[in-house]
């Protein structure tokens, strides 16, 4: 176990420190052309022996500096991480075209940046939100590729809610349509990106949501709304898999990642104290979790 203990990405955030200047300082960013688009990857490496290789997903409307706040932590563990921004999303470059964002080709970018960053034979694989859907995707493409799955804060099928009425905002309205929704719900001014007084957190994130190709926006939030229950698949395949989500979750029904779990005979741990994004609410416990969960699976 390590010994110093990780700042939580929320935290520093609270300190004006946005994701992207929360990358270590051991960590380093790489470009790999994939498919004939360049996609940002943050690689670190392990601190001592070598227990694995992790591939972290992330989210709709994020990029690979989510994980940030856990890099340091997962590589004093023992393991090589490597975080990157799924085509079309903020810092990697993508097609116009809404159809070159299949989650087919979601998940066969991911088994070729494994081979072009020479990870493998075998990687861990956390998928993080829409991540995670992505990431079923590829394991069932090939399972012999990965040690493991981790289902970070992601489901099985649908989440439901509003999810078809956010797909027809950003159809009508664009990606701000996003932004919009987020602060009206918060009671912020919705106009204070139009006034520039917006601070440096805020700015960030509306960078980043603006900097996501607009055809990736639209294809991740259509995956999204017609989602297929797949775990049965998945639990053919062999892959060992932790299902995991803040305890305060508010995306995929609690519920229904619970039942994923169970369905999938699967390791189940609930993180308290932190929401949809528990690596950023409370990074050190999930850095612990996630290389405990591996090294557990190693083969």
């Amino acid at each position: 176990m390590s010994t110093l203990r990780t700042p939580n990405g929320i935290d520093l955030e609270a300190q004006g420190i946005t994701p992207d200047r929360q990358l270590p300082s051991r960590a380093h960013r790489k470009v790999v052309a994939i498919d004939g688009y360049d996609l940002a990857t943050i690689r670190i490496d392990a601190v001592g022996p070598v227990r694995g290789t992790a591939v972290l997903v992330p989210g709709y409307t994020s990029n690979a500096d989510t994980f940030n706040c856990i890099l340091e932590p997962l590589s004093r563990r023992g393991y090589n991480v490597v975080s990157f921004s799924q085509r079309g999303q903020h810092l990697s470059r993508g097609p116009n075209d809404v159809h070159e964002y299949s989650l087919q080709r979601l998940g066969a970018d991911i088994h070729e940046l494994i081979t072009a960053m020479n990870l493998g034979p075998r990687v861990h694989l956390v998928g993080h939100s829409f991540g995670g859907v992505v990431s079923i995707e590829a394991v069932l493409h090939n399972p012999d590729a990965f040690e493991s799955l981790t289902m970070w804060n992601s489901g099985p099928e649908c989440m439901g809610g509003d999810i078809e009425s956010q797909r027809r905002a950003l159809l009508e309205y664009g990606p701000r349509a996003f932004y919009l929704s987020t602060r009206i719900a918060a009671g912020l001014d919705p106009d204070a990106d139009i006034k520039g007084e917006l601070n440096v957190v805020e700015q960030y994130y509306y960078d980043r949501l603006m900097g996501t190709n607009p055809a990736q926006l639209e294809a991740g939030i259509t995956i999204l709304a017609n989602q297929v229950n797949k775990t049965a698949q998945l639990k053919a395949t062999g892959v060992p898999v932790l299902v995991s989500h803040g305890a305060n979750d508010d995306a995929w029904p609690i519920p229904m990642q619970r039942e994923m779990a169970e369905e999938l005979e699967a390791d189940y741990w609930v993180i308290a104290h932190a929401g949809h994004s528990a690596h950023a609410d409370r990074s050190h416990t999930s850095a612990e979790l996630l290389a405990t969960f591996w090294d557990e699976h190693l083969r």
